[in-house]
C-alpha cells in the first residue's frame, strides 16, 4: 500500500544554533513518505546554509522578508504543502523517530478525527514530561484555562487548509496557535496521543506575562466564546489574566465561579482543573488556600 504523503512545515528565523539537530531528527523518521517545507523569515545567520547542506533536492525552501511574523510564514508553508496530512514542527525541537508514523496511523485509523497532537518531553530551561488532554471533550474543557495543544506536535488533514479552516490570523504576533484552536475546536474533531512525539525546547526568555501576549490571549478567548454563544467580557478578562499571570483576583473569582455554576446545567465547556474547586470551595479565601496548595506555593 502506498503511504500517504505528509507535508512537514518548519518556520525558521535565525535558527542556526539548533536547526542541524532538528534536521537530523527528520532523517531518523521511520515514516519516510514526507516532504519538508522550510519557510525562513529573513534570517541573518547561517540558518539557510545549514538547511541547504541537508537538501538533496527534496526540501522546499521559501524565503520571506523580515518582520512578517510566524503566522504568515506558517500560512505560506501550508499553502505550498502537497501532502494528504500536514504537520507542524519548530526549528529548535527534536522529533522522535516514531512521530510521523504514529500520527499518520492515528488519522488513518480514526477517520472522524481532523487533527491530532501529542505530549512532549521538555528540555532546556525546564525539564519534564507533559501531556495534553486526550479526547475532544477534555480538549474543549481545557481551552478556557490552558492551551490544549503543544503547537509543534500537531498534524491535520489537508482538507482543513483547503477549506480555510486551518489558517493562522496573520495579525497575531503572539498566541497565533491558541487563536487558531479557538476557531477550530468548536468546528472540528481533535485529539492528542498519550505519548511524547518530540523533545520540546524551553527557552529562558519564555516568560508568560507580556502585555501584548495578554491582548492576543483575550482576542483568542473572545473568538472561542463567541463561537459557543458566550458573551461575558469580565470572564474573558479573568481567563486571560489567569493564563498569562497565574493569579485570580477576587472579582475574577466571582466571574469564574458564576460561570462554573451555570456551565454544568447549560453543557458549556468546563474551566479545566479549576472547575470543581470553584464549585466546591465556599468562598474566595477558601478557594485561594486550595489554589496556593495546588500550585505548591507557600501558605
Amino acid at each position: 500500500m502506498k503511504l500517504p504523503l505528509v507535508s512537514l512545515v518548519i518556520p525558521t528565523m535565525n535558527s542556526a544554533e539548533h536547526i542541524a539537530e532538528t534536521m537530523y531528527s527528520l532523517l531518523d523518521q521511520v515514516y519516510e513518505s514526507f516532504e519538508l517545507i522550510v519557510v525562513d523569515g529573513g534570517s541573518t545567520d547561517t540558518t539557510l546554509e545549514i538547511v541547504s547542506d541537508f537538501n538533496d533536492g527534496d526540501i522546499q525552501i521559501i524565503e520571506l522578508p523580515q518582520g512578517l511574523g510566524i503566522a504568515k510564514a506558517l500560512n505560506v508553508g501550508i499553502s505550498a504543502a502537497q501532502g494528504k496530512f500536514i504537520a507542524r514542527m519548530d526549528a529548535d525541537d527534536v522529533m522522535y523517530k516514531w512521530r510521523l508514523h504514529d500520527q499518520v496511523r492515528h488519522l488513518l485509523t480514526h477517520p472522524h478525527v481532523d487533527m491530532v497532537g501529542t505530549g512532549v518531553d521538555a528540555f532546556g530551561e525546564h525539564e519534564g514530561v507533559y501531556r495534553s488532554p486526550l479526547n475532544y471533550e477534555d480538549i474543549r474543557n481545557e481551552f478556557l484555562v490552558n492551551n490544549p495543544f503543544f503547537h509543534p506536535t500537531v498534524m491535520f488533514r489537508r482538507e482543513l487548509a483547503d477549506s480555510q479552516l486551518f489558517r493562522y490570523d496573520e495579525s497575531c504576533f503572539f498566541e497565533e496557535d491558541y487563536e487558531l484552536w479557538g476557531r477550530l475546536i468548536p468546528k472540528v474533531v481533535c485529539e492528542n496521543l498519550n505519548q511524547s512525539s518530540l523533545k520540546y525546547r524551553i527557552r529562558a526568555n519564555s516568560t508568560q506575562w507580556d502585555p501584548r501576549k495578554y491582548r492576543y490571549k483575550q482576542h483568542a478567548l473572545m473568538g472561542f466564546c463567541e463561537a459557543i454563544g458566550l458573551t461575558d467580557d469580565t470572564l474573558i478578562e479573568a481567563l486571560a489574566e489567569f493564563q498569562c499571570g497565574g493569579f485570580i483576583r477576587h472579582e475574577h473569582y466571582v466571574a469564574m465561579r458564576d460561570y462554573a455554576l451555570s456551565a454544568n446545567s447549560l453543557a458549556m465547556p468546563r474551566l479545566g482543573w479549576l472547575h470543581d474547586a470553584l464549585l466546591r470551595e465556599r468562598n474566595y479565601a477558601s478557594f485561594t488556600r486550595w489554589f496556593r496548595s495546588a500550585k505548591g506555593w507557600p501558605g
